[in-house]
Order: structure tokens, then sequence, then C-alpha cells
């Protein structure tokens, strides 16, 4: 009889762990999943088109993105437009795509192609883009600068970041990088202007990357470099030296995800 009543309840003990399993284990899978997810990012690139860029294009700045390609991850949307002549007039962004996330509803194979086909999108239309060998004559980076307010502007849930595929050489009818003596007093003079006539980007919260940076001499990329620093700091982005070169050395390595400013 004793024996019996063991059996008995040793099958009620199987059947309430067979009943009690299934949930708890997508409960702990669920909290997992939600404890390691990373925030999801607003990735804005710009491709600077002109001739003095040329060969950065084809070099640094497609290894570049292909760090960045790497480092995509679920629910980034990626907005691709060019720095030319007219950026600010004729801006149309060439690549606008959200990596889709994936949820428990979602059949494997078919979310996996969604990821390949949003992926590849991305991926094709930047390289064509980094192919191009006909530059623009004039660079407009600084009304670049104002289109990135626009983009990132509505921006509420998904972090900002704005990379710049350039070697920041301004060349516009009122700034000649390659040929102005850039000075402190430049700089002020730059960025007064600016602010006077409401021509300050708004880019606070904006993490700010650059590679294809250049200068004819290591005194002209520091220069170059210098007024970039300050200007990134008074339009209130995320600036770091450590983020701006001839190469992309790091890209969100070792980042944490930060909760979104409401």
């Amino acid at each position: 009889m004793r024996q019996q009543q063991l059996k008995q309840v040793g099958l009620v003990m199987i059947g309430a762990l067979l009943l009690c399993s299934p949930s708890m284990l997508s409960t702990e899978a669920f909290a997992k999943s939600e404890n390691s997810a990373q925030h999801p990012r607003l990735i804005v690139i710009f491709v600077d088109m002109s001739a003095s860029a040329d060969q950065a294009r084809r070099t640094v700045c497609k290894e570049a993105f292909e760090k960045i390609y790497q480092n995509l991850r679920q629910g980034d949307r990626v907005l691709v437009g060019t720095i030319t002549s007219q950026s600010y007039i004729e801006f149309r962004p060439n690549v606008n795509e959200e990596i889709p996330k994936k949820t428990v509803w979602d059949n494997r194979l078919q979310y996996e192609r969604s990821l390949a086909r949003s992926k590849e999108k991305i991926r094709g239309e930047v390289n064509k883009l980094l192919s191009q060998k006909q530059g623009t004559p004039l660079t407009e980076i600084l009304d670049s600068l104002n289109i990135a307010d626009t983009i990132f502007h509505d921006e509420k849930e998904r972090e900002k970041i704005l990379v710049l595929l350039s070697d920041m050489i301004q060349d516009s009818k009122d700034y000649k990088f390659d040929k102005d003596k850039i000075t402190d007093e430049y700089i002020n003079n730059v960025i007064r202007y600016r602010q006077k006539n409401k021509l300050m980007p708004n880019l606070k919260g904006v993490k700010v990357y650059v590679a294809g940076a250049s200068g004819t001499n290591s005194e002209e990329f520091r220069a170059v470099q210098g007024f970039w620093a300050h200007y990134f700091t008074e339009s209130g982005a995320d600036y770091s030296p450590h983020r701006y070169g001839h190469s992309l050395i790091n890209f969100e390595n070792g980042s944490q995800p930060k909760p979104v400013p409401k």
C-alpha cells in the first residue's frame, strides 16, 4: 500500500512539473531576453561626395561602413544621405531602412529572410555611393549638420548616432578650410555668425563619429579637427576626439544601452 501511495505522489509531482515548466522556462527566457536587449538606435550616415574625398570613399570609408554594418542590431533605423554642394536644398536619403525586430510570434525562417533583405538593401545602396568616382565641386558639411538636426528632431525612442564619412574639409562659397587659416578667432567668428543667423544645429544627445578626416599636413589636420571639436560642442553633440580620425577604429565597442531622455 505504501509503495502504491509513493508512486501516486511521484506521478502527481511529475505532472505538476510538466505543467509548470513551459511557462517557467518561457518567463525565464523572456526575462533574460529583456535584460540582455540592447536599445535600438537611429544611425544617420552622411557620405562626402566631394572630389577631394574620392579615394577615401573607396578605402577608409568603405572599411568604416563595414564596421557599422557588422554592428547593426534589431530595431536600428539606418538613414544614409550624401554631403554635396547642394546638401541642404536637394537632400533626399539614399537609404531609410529599419532592421526588423524579432518577436516570439515570428517564424524563424521568415524573420531571417526579412533581416537579410533589410541588411543587404542597406549594404547595396551604401556600396553604390562609396564606389562612385566623380565628386561634387563643393562640400557643404555645415549645412549637412542642419539636415541631421531635422532628422533627429522627432526621434524620441532610439539612441542617436551621426556618422560622417568625410575628409571634413568644408569647401563652400563662405568657408574654404583648405585655404583659410583656421585659428581660434576664425572658429569663434563662424560659430557666432551661425548662432546669430539661427544656423547652428541642435545635436543634443547625438553621438558623433568621423571617418575619412584628412589634411595636407598634420598642422592642417589638427586645425580642422579643432574647428569641428568646437562646433560639435556648441551644437550640444556628444563629441570625443577618440571618435574623429582618418579611420574608424571602433564603432560602439563595449557601449552600454542608455536610457533615452524624456
